[in-house]
């Protein structure tokens, strides 16, 4: 086990763009099951076997005894809502359509009508509430940042690929009437979760594919800049913090998302195209860059050799372009990710950073 002295210090002041004692290790989002009975078994990791360290049915005292400095909590974007249309097929809350437990590229926010009448949308229930409430107070060491859902996902979703790429064209306020649909509720989940404790969010907004982007940039900035600028700015208004996920390319990106206020950007894939050290030189220490271990390339199918190069090599680059860095996978660490990986990606960063 690795130990820190304050892991949420380290994370906070490395997203407040201040110099930290070592560089922060962020998961994801907590590991597939089978994972981490490998990782238990393999590093003899042991629960703390106590419920204070247990939300919603995953053990925390594991991610802290794992070495992480932060994680992301994915549980409280939405309470209870949707409903099916057959054996196989449900709408969620989120107004897309399910077949056999998977999301499709279609939805069903189709006319004004269905958006105005919309009630399977809910916040998380008080009773969750309490239990975050009473999970962070107890746990205030470890960096926990409670996941958003993101404007450009949930509103493509909810209308469908399709749909929405015609909309663009022909009825674009139809859009914009979405977005302010769930820029409303966003805006209350965040008030609702800063009640309860929150101080640090991520917003989960995919916008690239491999080397590409999956909206246009002009696109992105007439729909959802002054948006998403006036949700960062409520955060910050509190005190808190705020950080934007997205797979895939998002290299041309960076400016508007540093213009819009985010305090850090998760993932930055490198087999998707973005070359974090670029953007070290580019944007120097503007904006907090993390991730970049690739689930795929390194923590999956590479050596440790190959981890612990690429981590050290991260480092050095940060320091370098004076960037500030927290190391992490790309995407959640699930059952084919080698143990050894995901351990000697901590070990080193804890290793290099203090030196």
């Amino acid at each position: 086990m690795i130990k820190i002295e304050n892991k949420k210090i380290n994370l906070l002041n490395t997203l407040m763009k201040i110099e930290s004692k070592e560089i922060p290790v962020y998961c994801t989002g907590y590991p597939k099951e089978s994972f981490m009975k490998l990782y238990q078994n393999k590093y003899n990791i042991i629960s703390e076997n106590n419920n204070m360290f247990i939300l919603k049915g995953k053990d925390y005292s594991l991610i802290d005894k794992m070495g992480f400095d932060a994680i992301s909590i994915w549980d409280f974007r939405r309470g209870i809502g949707g409903y099916s249309l057959d054996f196989r097929t449900e709408i969620d809350g989120w107004g897309r359509i399910m077949t056999n437990n998977w999301y499709t590229w279609d939805g069903v926010f189709k006319d004004e009508k269905i958006i105005n009448n919309w009630n399977h949308l809910t916040l998380p229930s008080e009773r969750d509430l309490i239990l975050l409430a009473r999970f962070l107070n107890y746990n205030n060491k470890m960096g926990y940042v409670l996941s958003l859902p993101g404007l450009f996902e949930k509103t493509w979703q909810s209308m469908g690929f399709i749909f929405f790429s015609k909309c663009l064209k022909k009825n674009i306020e139809f859009i914009k009437r979405i977005i302010d649909f769930f820029y409303n509720y966003i805006i209350n989940l965040v008030k609702l979760l800063q009640k309860y404790g929150v101080n640090i969010f991520l917003i989960a907004d995919d916008l690239g594919y491999n080397n590409r982007s999956f909206i246009r940039k002009n696109i992105f900035f007439q729909l959802f800049f002054d948006k998403y600028k006036n949700l960062v700015n409520f955060i910050h208004d509190n005190k808190n913090y705020v950080i934007i996920h997205s797979d895939g390319y998002i290299s041309n990106f960076v400016d508007l998302l540093i213009d819009i206020g985010f305090d850090g950007i998760q993932s930055i894939e490198p087999n998707a195209g973005n070359n974090i050290f670029e953007l070290f030189r580019k944007f120097g220490d503007k904006i907090c860059f993390i991730g970049n271990l690739d689930n795929g390339k390194y923590l999956t199918f590479g050596t440790t050799l190959e981890v612990r190069q690429y981590a050290e090599k991260l480092i050095k680059k940060a320091k370098k372009y004076n960037s500030f860095l927290i190391i992490s996978p790309t995407q959640q660490i699930n059952e084919i990710t080698r143990p050894e990986n995901i351990y000697h990606m901590i070990k080193i960063t804890k290793l290099k950073s203090r030196n």
